[in-house]
């Protein structure tokens, strides 16, 4: 009996110690007094808006949970909130004030009084009768705000820096924080509860991407900043300084040869040796169609027929970076395009001729539909016509998908509810090779499934002069609610894929109308990976006991495994169990691993399936075990269990 009693202990031990993401809706929550505010509209954070993010990505990367709170009833307000005849319900700062923004906003989250914890110019203790808070702002719970404090004191003083390398930065400004002067409620839209590993491709305008994430205080995995150039020949990629700035060869991975290429589409830098993501984010700030459609074998141009170049190494592959990403988007990830990157990926259909030898895989379209050219003659002076058939003139477009359009003005904001869309004040549009982006008419193209992906457009939007999207690959889920707030998405839902027009923008301090690199700065965290949506959820199963012998003392084996029935991946996986007294673990052995086996003469042991070592209770797991979605493996069988 006493032995059916280790079994039951050793599942609970093992559930606690794996259930590390607790499974969490969107939901309306209490906030006790002394919980810590990070503002994000403009009344508080202006200067220190950018570098919000980083703290929230040092919050998580230490621990910390961050609750994102977002009313989901929230509407905007288009016009500034001091037009006369046109004022907003809210006040700008001071509720009570009848001070309005001289700016658009969206209505608040949440109203409460406040003390100023930090803030780059009030004084600490002074307070706030009343503010609502609006664009989405960040929520540390009381029961963890002295963690919280300890981090955002290091993060605000460059003086403690020395001593905390992780905080030291080029850029810096003071993040605003508040404690809330007593008790509210807000509706938590997303639990935040992993700070986001983040890859940045290295397409030739990857200095855009890094300029936003050194403007937020955000570094690279290995602890260093993003660099401020666009890489070198040999100075980015996996094993240099700068590992997260991924280049082509690497995100494509191994091609094959021309006479056998590899259409493996998940051995690149993308994904783990076991075929997972190593990263929760990829983004591609300004690809060129050009390079996209590049293909190289043995280090140069591809002869006229395989035959030509057999047994030579296929050395650049453009397509291959889209089908790349296309397989890392099977999980709860997230992909960001800007300006014509966008074209790059969304536009690539599959072509199957030589040298390209595509396969379906290598479908770009994300958000898009293909279109179906008509018949010649062409009625529309952007197409021309190409084997019978009318095909956009402008290589950019060949494929849409997206075509390209004028910056719309005025703008027009749609569901400010959306994590994705958060900011305070007008939108600014910026120029470039694709400012916005139209569904074309003429192809008869739309959004996959007629989901509803657009946020920033024209007043004739969506479709017209698109400028801001974000939508699940190939329109497998809602982005918008109910269906974003489930605990754990669908397991078909995938990952999350975000578009915007205008080539780069502005990381000036303080704020004015650079809405852009925020929205750049909120997909890093609306990501599902980033929150407890799209964190592994994990159970345990184990085998009855069988004795050997009908008396004691006896041995008895028993085998458990786990099993992962979300979609998230898991990563480190341990189990642990407790044996009681006089109960001794006499060997191990792992049904996934190389077996380890280990023979400790002690009333509380510890293993691992790679190697051994002594500690309190049985920990049976392998450094850096990863277990893909809904996937089941065995732990292994732990034998010879005395009494």
């Amino acid at each position: 009996m006493r032995s059916l009693r280790v079994v039951v202990v050793a599942c609970a031990v093992f559930v606690c110690s794996l259930a590390w993401s607790r499974p969490a809706v969107a939901e309306s929550r209490s906030f006790a007094q002394g919980s810590l505010i990070i503002p994000m509209d403009l009344a508080y954070q202006d200067r220190g808006m950018f570098q919000a993010y980083g703290l929230l990505f040092q919050l998580l990367r230490q621990g910390v949970p961050v609750a994102w709170v977002i009313e989901p009833t929230k509407t905007w307000h288009h016009a500034p909130c001091n037009t006369t005849g046109d004022l907003c319900a809210w006040d700008c700062a001071v509720e009570g004030s009848g001070m309005k923004c001289p700016y658009p906003t969206a209505s608040p989250d949440f109203f409460v009084g406040a003390t100023v914890v930090w803030s780059a110019t009030m004084s600490a203790g002074t307070t706030i009768a009343n503010h609502g808070y609006r664009a989405g702002p960040f929520v540390i719970d009381a029961a963890h705000a002295a963690a919280a404090r300890a981090i955002i004191d290091v993060w605000n003083d460059q003086a403690t820096w020395a001593a905390n390398p992780w905080a030291q930065r080029t850029v810096f400004n003071v993040v605003t924080v508040h404690e809330a002067a007593a008790a509210f409620t807000g509706f938590v839209s997303r639990d935040l509860v992993a700070a986001p590993t983040i890859a940045v491709f290295s397409d030739g305008n990857e200095d855009i991407a890094t300029g936003y994430l050194r403007a937020a205080g955000i570094k690279q995995s290995n602890g260093a900043e993003f660099p401020a150039a666009r890489c070198g020949a040999n100075n980015c990629g996996p094993g240099t300084a700068n590992p997260d700035m991924l280049t082509v060869p690497s995100i494509m991975g191994d091609m094959g040869t021309c006479d056998a290429p590899n259409l493996d589409h998940k051995n690149g830098a993308l994904f783990t040796a076991d075929g997972i993501p190593a990263y929760c984010q990829i983004m591609s700030m300004h690809w060129n169609v050009t390079d996209r459609e590049k293909v190289e074998c043995n280090g140069g141009a591809c002869p006229a027929t395989p035959a030509e170049c057999a047994g030579q190494p296929i050395t650049y592959h453009g397509h291959e970076v889209v089908a790349e990403v296309r397989a890392f988007l099977e999980y709860p990830v997230h992909f960001f395009a800007e300006c014509q990157a966008v074209n790059a990926y969304e536009n690539t259909t599959p072509n199957p001729a030589w040298p390209y030898l595509d396969d379906p895989g290598r479908d770009g379209h994300f958000l898009t539909t293909t279109g179906t050219p008509p018949a010649c003659p062409c009625t529309d002076a952007e197409f021309e016509c190409v084997n019978n058939v009318c095909v956009p003139r402008d290589i950019k477009e060949k494929g849409a998908g997206f075509m390209i359009a004028a910056s719309p003005n005025p703008v027009k904001v749609l569901h400010p509810e959306v994590p994705y869309n958060q900011f305070d004040g007008a939108f600014g549009t910026e120029g470039g090779s694709e400012p916005a982006y139209n569904l074309s008419t003429y192809l008869g193209t739309m959004y996959k499934n007629d989901r509803e992906v657009t946020f920033v457009t024209a007043q004739n939007g969506p479709g017209v002069q698109d400028v801001w999207m974000t939508g699940y690959a190939d329109g497998e889920c809602d982005i918008t609610p109910p269906i974003g707030f489930l605990p754990h998405g669908p397991a078909d839902c995938g990952g999350k894929v975000s578009y915007l027009g205008g080539h780069e923008y502005s990381t000036n301090v303080p704020v004015t109308n650079n809405q852009g690199t925020r929205l750049f700065l909120n997909a890093l965290f609306e990501a599902d990976c980033v929150s407890s949506v799209g964190q592994p959820a994990l159970s345990l199963s184990l085998t009855p006991v069988q004795f050997e012998a009908p008396t004691l003392p006896a041995e008895g084996t028993f085998s458990a495994g786990f099993s992962n029935t979300a979609l998230g991946p898991a990563l480190d996986g341990v189990l642990r169990m407790q044996l009681g007294d006089g109960i001794e673990l006499v060997s191990a052995t792992g049904g996934v691993t190389r077996a380890a086996v280990c023979t400790v003469r002690a009333s509380t042991v510890a293993t691992r399936l790679s190697h051994c070592s002594v500690a309190r209770g049985v920990v049976l797991s392998r450094s850096a075990m990863r277990v893909s979605s809904a996937e089941d493996r065995s732990l292994g069988v732990i034998s010879r269990l005395t009494k």
